[in-house]
């Protein structure tokens, strides 16, 4: 609604009705950042309303998304300056107003926190908690962190003790996961649903699940991600058992504990593959590795937190640009290549975006169709849709409901698979082509891999990476999606 794309003028004439509703608003990069300030300029120009919700905002991120409305008003200058926590930030035509809110005693609680910097003694955790009868959480920060974490868990748990959760699961055996998650780890759970049950998993149960387990560990990430993921622990009022409370004023009885984070110790002379050495894989996921270690340092030195009263302090103290001068300067050096990044991204956001006050003529991108409009940059994903060969027919790899092969879809990043691997085999050749057909996109937008079952039970099919070289690709319900290149 805000980039010079088709039917952009529909998009801002339909939303300008509504109240525009932006949850997790911290969470998106500097371009998205960009766009999201730019839309919402756009919409106060046309008379609608918005609400944005975070519950880790950093002061400078809201003082940028409030004055964005405001210039939408046509309001003049702004100043945020309360930091009360909770705050409600209210922008209209008259300027602004805040508000500090009360938070409810049952919403006040203490963390304790302990940074574990051995993966043996993570596991050593896991299974004393699991032998008492205890659920627990491993949060990893990738899907290769998790699968080796479930693998090194499997011959030391019972099957149906050990469950693995992450985005590569096709979309119907993913919802079933979800689903099945949930019933032993969500509020109504009993003891016996959840005792000593463990799940390894990654972001995926970082927001929106609402999960309750006993004993919670996590990969080190920047401190808003962390304050979301320990609201997964004890979450909910339970008896010494697990089995859930009822009643508006229940207290957990459960004996508190610590939320455990695997994390190198950060040391004053820490060098520049601090964090790398230890998450080669997660290193990517999280570039601003100095914000890391202001992390870990501000963890370690507080050993927790008291929410509401330190929720402020915890994020300032790490996204502030004051706070930056104490990182080391290996890390600085090392991060100052992700901030040019941060910077270019800024920079093309501006380029990219729609000006109000210049009104409807000629842009750079000139008016693009939806699918080349850059709503967002990062890595690019490719939509695999899998199907079931079994020398005459194929079928979607999810064959149940109205949508078979939309379940049967998951996505993996571009670099890893961008093709479909051409079928020698005339009759599967065929069979793929009547498929797309029936698609609804022709097939378009996705790459068909078809899976033919190994003598060992294990389904396998052939993809294309970037450069044409051979991919072969597993999937199992219980593991979800995995791939490797040919003699790689």
């Amino acid at each position: 609604a805000a980039l010079p794309s088709r039917y952009q003028s529909l998009r801002l004439f339909g939303l300008a009705r509504n109240v525009l509703v932006v949850d997790e608003v911290h969470a998106y990069d500097p371009y998205m950042l960009t766009l999201l300030q730019n839309l919402l300029q756009f919409h106060a120009a046309l008379g609608g309303s918005a609400i944005l919700l975070s519950a880790t905002l950093p002061c400078r991120m809201r003082m940028e998304l409030a004055r964005s409305f405001a210039e939408g008003l046509g309001v003049g200058s702004i100043q945020p300056e309360k930091n009360d926590y909770p705050l409600l930030t209210h922008v209209f035509q008259s300027g602004i107003e805040e508000f500090g809110i009360p938070a409810s005693e049952g919403r006040r609680i203490s963390q304790a926190v302990a940074l574990v910097t051995d993966e043996r003694q993570v596991l050593e955790f896991i299974l004393q908690a699991s032998e008492k009868g205890q659920c627990v959480c491993w949060i990893r920060n990738t899907v290769h962190d998790a699968l080796l974490a479930y693998e090194l868990l499997q011959s030391r748990l019972s099957p149906h003790l050990l469950m693995l959760f992450h985005a590569r699961f096709a979309m119907g055996d993913r919802l079933g996961r979800e689903e099945k998650v949930c019933s032993f780890f969500g509020k109504s759970s009993t003891s016996e649903l959840r005792k000593a049950k463990v799940l390894v998993a990654t972001q995926v149960v970082e927001q929106s699940l609402d999960l309750d387990f006993d004993l919670l560990i996590s990969d080190l990430a920047p401190i808003d991600l962390l304050i979301q993921r320990a609201g997964r622990l004890h979450h909910h009022p339970r008896d010494p058992s697990g089995n859930p409370l009822t009643g508006r004023n229940a207290m957990d009885l459960r004996e508190p504990v610590p939320f455990l984070i695997h994390s190198p110790l950060p040391s004053d002379n820490a060098d520049a593959d601090w964090y790398e050495s230890t998450f080669p894989k997660g290193s990517y996921v999280y570039p601003s590795h100095g914000q890391l270690w202001l992390t870990a340092r501000l963890l370690a030195e507080r050993g927790g937190w008291r929410m509401p009263e330190d929720a402020r302090l915890l994020v300032e103290a790490v996204y502030s640009r004051e706070e930056e001068e104490k990182i080391p300067i290996a890390l600085l050096n090392r991060d100052d290549e992700e901030a040019a990044k941060r910077s270019a991204n800024r920079s093309l956001a501006h380029l990219n975006k729609l000006k109000l006050e210049e009104g409807y003529m000629a842009t750079t991108n000139q008016w693009l169709e939806d699918t080349r409009t850059p709503t967002r940059l990062g890595e690019l994903q490719t939509t695999l849709r899998l199907g079931r060969w079994d020398g005459a027919q194929l079928t979607p790899w999810f064959p149940e409901g109205d949508f078979p092969w939309e379940m049967s879809q998951v996505s993996v990043r571009a670099t890893a698979i961008q093709g479909e691997d051409p079928p020698t085999d005339e009759r599967l050749r065929n069979a793929m082509d009547q498929l797309r057909e029936r698609l609804p996109d022709r097939g378009k937008w996705s790459v068909l891999v078809p899976l033919t079952e190994n003598a060992t039970g294990i389904w396998q099919g052939i993809a294309r990476g970037p450069g044409g070289e051979a991919v072969t690709v597993q999937y199992d319900t219980t593991t979800g999606l995995q791939f490797s290149r040919q003699g790689g």
